[in-house]
């Protein structure tokens, strides 16, 4: 059990020092100094707050249970050597899975850009890509938009 303020609560509270109380006091030379390490106390505090997630679609397309890590390796070796150019389902869930890891990676590192770009909506366009195929059987994991409205 951890004490409180948790983590990202004490960032918050020492970037909130550093910009109210101590950047006026700094001069005015050093003041994008005391911005850039703002910046990068709001990245640390956003990625401490954001649980390690593998709901990437990794197992979808592997059928595997790993370590998140161990797939995303496997998946960086299969986009260099073209493993998804000639599977067009396998293509559509690699261009998926690049999507939302992008997307993840900018809810830490710049939502104001999500925001200004409309997709500051957690679970919202962005999250809703089909699952991929099974690589076992080839069918989805759950039934696509598709083949839900035409039952």
């Amino acid at each position: 059990m951890r004490d409180l303020p948790s983590g990202p609560a004490l960032l918050a509270l020492a970037r909130e020092v550093l910009l109210s109380e101590l950047m006026p006091l700094l001069p005015e030379e050093r003041r994008a100094d005391a911005l850039l390490v703002a910046r990068c106390m709001a990245i640390a505090q956003r990625e401490a707050a954001t649980p390690e997630t593998s709901e990437h679609g990794f197992q979808d397309l592997y059928g595997a249970e790993a370590d998140t890590d161990e797939l995303l390796g496997r998946f960086a070796r299969d986009l260099r050597i073209g493993a998804f150019e000639n599977s067009p389902d396998r293509e559509l869930c690699a261009r998926a899975m690049l999507w939302r890891l992008t997307i993840a990676k900018l809810r830490q590192s710049n939502p104001e850009f999500l925001a200004a770009n409309g997709f500051d909506q957690p679970g919202g366009v962005v999250g809703r890509a089909e699952p991929c195929p099974s690589p076992v059987s080839g069918k989805r994991s759950t039934p696509s938009p598709a083949a839900k409205s035409s039952s």
